[in-house]
């Protein structure tokens, strides 16, 4: 099977993943009876698959749940991301996600921020403000899990770690986000709570990386948290050698996001932390279950040069 490149058409009826299903039929020269014994062995997703629902979905009368759409496109080796990067009204409900608003009530979680203008900026640990911003972080968090021994600038392997942050005027941080790519083992051993931070970044160089993990997303207001999330789900979505993403968290304002999102933790441990008891919320998505969740999917198909353009004053950030 092979994959290819798409003209999608400008056909404002024709959705984009119609296009898509019809182009990687015929230019894998099969019948749709053919499609639909493809994708009956391939997933129990299609065991009652027919040549009706095929015609239907290529008509666009209608279409796949995500879930479905996420495994037709990893059979053929391409990605929901980039068949919605086509799609006009899904990039304005992408938009409207991290769009600065006017609304002058806008609530916001920081005391000196409302609805200004930022910045994502990345770090890694070249930059100067690295441990400044990585203490900052943690502290923030709570997490008894993230605990790094011996002191942070004397600590090896933190070359993986890395940091988003979104800056408002001044230089006033308003949002972060702090994350790690590393392999599914590592993942699994954290969630467990039979290892944490420590054995993790010092084990990254050892193992293949297949998994990223999430230690920390906050943001002032909804719109920068969802911008500092983008960063590093775009990324994940960009590296097909990542097959799992693992947010292991326990801030209660971003856990509340993830449910509202669909999102159910995988695990959840109590830990001990200055006497005070910490829930840890995991929750652990394959590549496939990440494109399936329509909000993962928006903020996946925001990259960094379309997050800046949708950022921008100019008419709502091109909402």
């Amino acid at each position: 099977m092979t994959s290819t490149n798409y003209s999608y058409s400008k056909d404002k009826q024709s959705h984009v993943f119609s296009t898509f299903l019809k182009h990687i039929r015929q230019n894998n020269d099969l019948s749709q009876e053919q499609l639909c014994v493809h994708l009956r062995q391939h997933s129990s997703l299609f065991h009652n698959l027919d040549t009706i629902t095929v015609s239907r979905w290529e008509r666009g009368v209608n279409i796949p749940s995500l879930a479905k759409q996420a495994e037709i496109v990893e059979l053929y080796d391409n990605e929901l991301t980039s068949i919605y990067s086509c799609d006009k009204q899904f990039l304005k409900e992408c938009c409207s996600l991290v769009a600065i608003p006017n609304a002058l009530d806008l609530k916001s979680s920081h005391p000196y921020y409302a609805n200004d203008e930022y910045q994502i900026q990345s770090l890694d640990i070249q930059d100067d403000s690295f441990y400044l911003v990585l203490k900052m972080i943690l502290r923030y968090e709570g997490n008894p899990s993230l605990k790094l021994k011996p002191p942070l600038e004397d600590f090896y392997g933190l070359t993986n770690v890395k940091i988003s942050i979104a800056k408002a005027f001044n230089g006033q941080i308003v949002g972060h986000g702090l994350y790690l790519e590393t392999s599914a083992n590592n993942v699994f051993e954290l969630i467990n709570i039979s290892s944490g931070l420590s054995e993790i970044v010092a084990s990254c160089e050892h193992k293949d990386r297949d998994a990223m993990l999430v230690l920390s997303s906050a943001g002032a207001t909804k719109q920068v948290e969802n911008s500092i999330m983008s960063t590093y789900i775009n990324q994940f979505s960009q590296q097909k050698n990542l097959r799992y993403l693992c947010f292991s968290v326990c801030d209660e304002g971003f856990i509340k996001k993830l449910n509202t999102a669909k999102l159910e933790p995988f695990k959840v441990r109590n830990m001990e932390f200055n006497d005070i008891m910490v829930a840890i919320h995991s929750f652990l998505l394959s590549r496939s279950e990440l494109m399936a969740n329509r909000f993962l999917l928006k903020l996946a198909v925001i990259s960094p040069k379309r997050l800046v353009t949708f950022l921008s004053n100019d008419d709502q950030g091109g909402c």
